[in-house]
């Protein structure tokens, strides 16, 4: 079995899940497979240049030549793409099934019904206006995609195109990340028997048994992070919750500036090492994400570290949080009492375990063997269909 495995890499200014999994994939299934086995085809937007990606962004000749090349010359049989906007373009999709490969695309967010690929809206909330559309100007009128109206302009052209010639046909089999995601999808209209649920993985559980004092939120300081809403409620909370915030973006000037109080520490941007070291001395993670998010990768590093998480009952947060087991679901108007409740509970080490034992079931060796096993599983049924 040999397998391409294909990336459009965001830049390298940006935080992306997506970068990290695809590396994380690429090396682990060569560990797995052998490294003739798997190969890679990526680009970065820190090499686009706008015009070439805007005169290409409807079909990219020049990838769809080079992923065709790569997968006669190699006898590829299965083609895995992660992300394919804005340079390679859905030409690869194309590519790999005129090439004889089977086609796997995971979805990592849900670009393919909403242009900013989150089902949301800064001072809206959640929205799916442009799912039961097919031809809806609300992404461009919003300015959906990078908060730019030309680019949305764009990008809802190119999408409308893509739909309208059906390249999208080309792909086989789709991954999805967790169970609300792909129940999501098949309401969006995507075929249930052509989706396979294979989580991101998380690296060897290590419980280091260290003291846990205080809270701690990592990610993103924007809006839809839930950020603005969890330290309104800390700025009421007495001085012995302690919330360290570790992550910078667009507020991180505005946060600082109105939220001055002893119990809150901004920390800034931290390497990966450093903040699964902070989340290990962490009583508590708090996750306030204002979006369904496809998956949950920081809560299930936190319970890899025996830190429990508190999470807005929101999307993907159920699939990882169990109320009162491993940690607490709260809503908007209860976040405040959750967190008074977290800090005096008797059961905290009940949750603690209970956090390592979620995290166990994805661990990276055993989500890789999963992945194979689905692997092979689409070459077999290919075998039976011929």
């Amino acid at each position: 079995m040999k397998i391409l495995l294909i990336h459009n890499q965001y830049t390298s200014k940006s935080v992306s899940g997506e970068n990290i999994v695809f590396n994380q994939e690429y090396k682990d299934l060569q560990a797995k497979l052998g490294k003739e086995n798997v190969l890679k085809y990526e680009v970065s937007n820190d090499n686009a240049k706008k015009l070439e990606v805007l005169l290409s962004i409807l079909f990219s000749k020049i990838h769809y030549k080079n992923v065709k090349k790569i997968i006669e010359e190699n006898n590829i049989d299965i083609v895995h793409i992660h992300n394919f906007y804005p340079m390679l373009t859905p030409s690869i999709f194309q590519a790999a099934k005129k090439s004889g490969a089977k086609v796997v695309h995971t979805l990592h967010n849900y670009r393919l019904w909403c242009l900013s690929g989150i089902l949301y809206r800064n001072d809206i909330g959640i929205c799916e206006l442009c799912v039961s559309k097919k031809f809806s100007l609300f992404s461009i009128k919003n300015r959906c995609y990078r908060n730019s109206l030309v680019q949305s302009a764009v990008a809802q052209f190119s999408f409308w195109y893509y739909n309208i010639t059906k390249v999208f046909d080309n792909i086989d089999y789709y991954f999805v990340l967790t169970d609300f995601q792909k129940k999501k999808v098949e309401a969006f209209g995507l075929d249930s028997k052509k989706i396979f649920l294979k989580p991101n993985g998380i690296g060897k559980i290590k419980n280091n048994n260290v003291e846990k004092i205080g809270y701690i939120f990592v990610g993103r300081l924007e809006a839809s992070k839930g950020i603005i809403k969890l330290l309104d409620i800390w700025m009421s909370l007495d001085l012995k919750y302690v919330l360290t915030v570790i992550g910078t973006g667009e507020l991180e000037i505005f946060l600082k500036e109105k939220y001055k109080k002893n119990n809150i520490i901004f920390v800034g941007k931290c390497s990966k090492e450093r903040t699964l070291e902070s989340i290990s001395k962490s009583k508590y993670l708090v996750q306030p994400s204002l979006l369904y998010e496809t998956f949950g990768l920081t809560i299930l590093e936190a319970m890899s570290c025996g830190t429990p998480v508190i999470g807005f009952n929101i999307g993907t947060r159920k699939d990882f949080i169990i109320d009162k087991v491993n940690g607490f679901l709260a809503d908007e108007i209860n976040l405040k009492e959750v967190l008074i409740k977290s800090l005096v509970t008797k059961d905290y080490e009940m949750l603690s375990a209970s956090a390592l034992k979620t995290a166990k079931k994805f661990e990276l060796d055993y989500i890789i063997n999963k992945q194979v096993d689905i692997y092979h599983s689409i070459l077999e049924s290919n075998k039976n269909e011929k």
